[in-house]
């Protein structure tokens, strides 16, 4: 069994058009299984080959295979017909400019047939030419522009005059430029501003807020009025000192008692001294046979038996 493509590879066809005779056929051609799995007999290669040759159409009917497109019909003077892209050619105008002609002038350019089958006789070439000199490039001809009424022409007004330019008004400072015409800081400025703000000239409010350029005179007043960076303070009565505190009562500590001597060390009695040098005695006995055992060769054997 085969797959709808190896036989559309072996018939010579394309993928679509084994599609397209799988569909119109399909009660004709050997088959197995449904959807993705089902699969085809050998027979349906000879039968797509079949159907290449009879020709069938994109619709269904069989018969014999298109013939090739017929040259355009010729006019009573044996002329060929004209295209309107021939035709665009031929006059340099561009392709929607002969489709608006041909909406406009239909009566008066000679042609043969409607909607995509039309075509046009040799003669509408200088047709296509004299409306193109009728008419301005881009444009609508005259002859149709001059039959529309034209409307009335609006009356321009006169430019307003212009209002006479009062002096110019001193402009406005911002409080980073008092700052540095000052020398006060930003937040001392800002204190000042909430305290008497009543006596300081500006306009707006908020950051929009601007000062004019007297307002730098009554800064320095008011700076020379406090001290600076800090908000004038009134006298604070003098704190009472307090009284010395009274020297406390302390126990004199009491006189250590001395520390008890060491007891001197204990002399052995003679039959201690001889039970330490025996067994001192017997350690070197025993030491001696081990050194004398480590000092034999060892005999090693292996047994491979196992």
């Amino acid at each position: 069994m085969l797959t709808l493509s190896e036989v559309a590879r072996r018939a010579g066809v394309s993928m679509a058009t084994a599609q397209r005779y799988k569909k119109l056929h399909q009660d004709l051609i050997p088959t197995e299984g449904e959807g993705r799995r089902q699969r085809y007999g050998i027979p349906a290669v000879k039968m797509f080959r079949d159907w290449k040759k009879e020709g069938v159409s994109k619709r269904g009917a069989t018969g014999p295979k298109r013939s090739p497109a017929k040259p355009a019909k010729a006019a009573a003077g044996g002329a060929p017909l004209l295209t309107l892209s021939s035709i665009s050619g031929q006059t340099g105008i561009s392709y929607p400019t002969l489709q608006r002609y041909v909406k406009l002038f239909g009566d008066r350019i000679p042609h043969e047939g409607e909607g995509r089958k039309r075509r046009y006789h040799p003669d509408s070439v200088a047709v296509f030419l004299q409306l193109r000199a009728e008419s301005k490039p881009g444009r609508k001809p005259k002859a149709e522009a001059a039959e529309a009424p034209k409307a009335p022409a609006r009356k321009r007004k006169a430019p307003a005059k212009a209002a006479p330019r009062s002096a110019p008004a001193a402009e406005l400072l911002t409080l980073t430029a008092i700052g540095k015409q000052t020398g006060i800081s930003g937040p001392t400025l800002q204190r000042y501003i909430k305290l008497h703000l009543d006596r300081i000239p500006h306009e707006g409010e908020g950051r929009k807020r601007r000062y004019r350029p007297e307002a730098v005179e009554v800064f320095n007043e008011i700076r020379s009025q406090s001290k600076r960076g800090r908000k004038p303070k009134a006298a604070e009565p003098p704190k009472p000192k307090k009284a010395p505190a009274p020297p406390s009562r302390r126990k004199a500590p009491a006189p250590k008692a001395p520390a008890p001597k060491a007891p001197a060390p204990r002399t052995g009695s003679p039959g201690a001294l001889s039970g330490i040098e025996s067994r001192l005695a017997t350690l070197e006995a025993q030491v001696s046979q081990v050194l004398k055992k480590l000092e034999e060769p060892i005999t090693i054997t292996l047994r491979t038996d196992r």
